[in-house]
């Protein structure tokens, strides 16, 4: 493998890390010690994300198995972060199988477009998606810390819910948003695979 396929590759490890010391500190009642490292995986598996296209582009590497490789991870990888918030009591079910859904729907859809011989354009709404999701990891770890540090401002019982939830929400919303925005555009695509005598 070459290096940018190494880093795409490194959020396959730095994901299950983060997840078991999230969802242990949490258990734990929000313990510190574990909160920080978490932390830090969270930020390797977002710094992979940025670096590995640039890197591979930087030493002429791009390949049809990083284009492949890369979009897996990135699900695998973000799955993995919200399945610990799910344990951890942070986003009700629903709330990941919005995430989870989307990514395996994005999956198939990019999957017929190849069979179908063409490419599906990369959109805002997905780049948007990827730094929103990102950024409200973060904001949820941060509203840990604080809370772990004897910080917190208001009790949780004003916000009625973890206010990780409300960090989450809209995140969830336009995550949806972004299935559909690549759908549309390429409903035809789907169509002539589902009803090919249809024309």
């Amino acid at each position: 493998m070459n290096p940018a396929t190494v880093l795409t590759a490194s959020r396959l490890l730095w994901a299950p890390a983060f997840a078991y010391l999230f969802v242990a500190s949490v258990r734990s009642g929000l313990r510190p010690a574990w909160l920080w490292p978490a932390l830090g995986f969270a930020a390797l598996i977002e710094l992979s994300d940025v670096f590995d296209g640039p890197l591979a582009r930087m030493r002429k590497e791009v390949t049809d198995f990083g284009r492949i490789f890369d979009p897996i991870c990135d699900s695998l990888s973000r799955q993995t972060v919200f399945l610990a918030f799910l344990l951890g009591g942070i986003i009700p079910l629903w709330m990941f199988l919005v995430f989870m859904y989307r990514d395996a729907m994005m999956s198939f859809l990019r999957i017929m477009c190849a069979v179908d011989g063409s490419v599906i354009a990369a959109r805002k709404s997905g780049k948007m998606k990827a730094v929103l999701q990102a950024v409200a990891t973060f904001a949820v770890i941060g509203i840990l810390l604080v809370k772990a540090h004897g910080l917190t401002p208001v009790p949780d019982s004003v916000w009625r819910r973890h206010p990780g939830f409300w960090v989450m929400l809209p995140v969830a919303a336009f995550t949806l948003f972004s299935l559909f925005d690549y759908v549309i555009p390429n409903a035809h695509v789907l169509k002539r695979r589902m009803m090919p005598n249809a024309d």
